[in-house]
């Protein structure tokens, strides 16, 4: 599944690119405890064959089970070579309460070219399915137009 999806995704050197995805991979990049690596070879593949970043921060959870009571890092995001020095603050949401196992999300992108709110998504190389609902939702609650 990663593999057929990622294998859509080629980035040029001059791109800049952020992918966020429940990619539901488990690796020690983003989790210390792990030694037992599940659906990562193709996509730590990807990333080093596109010089891509790690957005998270290490060992913060995304995802609680609430029915087997359990917490996991699934939520993933890179950020392309020309992408990487303008994320910053990347956190989880405590005060977010959704109805979800996923956790609320949240960075930074500092420029001073665009706006995030600004930005045409449809028009972007980015995993936009994975996100768009949650955009729409804050664009609506600040009164912006999508």
């Amino acid at each position: 599944m990663i593999e057929r999806e990622l294998a859509k995704v080629m980035l040029n050197s001059e791109q800049k690119v952020i992918i966020i995805k429940d990619f539901n991979a488990h690796h020690s990049w983003w989790n210390a405890k792990i030694s037992n690596f599940i659906r990562t070879k193709a996509l730590i593949k990807w990333v080093n064959l596109h010089k891509c970043n790690l957005i998270n921060t290490s060992d913060i959870n995304t995802y609680h089970s609430y029915l087997n009571q359990s917490s996991l890092i699934l939520d993933l995001a890179f950020a392309s070579k020309n992408m990487r020095n303008h994320i910053k603050n990347w956190h989880i949401d405590e005060n977010a309460n959704t109805e979800f196992d996923h956790e609320v999300i949240l960075f930074t992108i500092v420029t001073k070219k665009w706006s995030w709110l600004k930005i045409h998504w449809t028009r972007h190389t980015i995993c936009k399915k994975s996100i768009e609902k949650t955009l729409i939702s804050i664009c609506k609650r600040r009164k912006t137009k999508w």
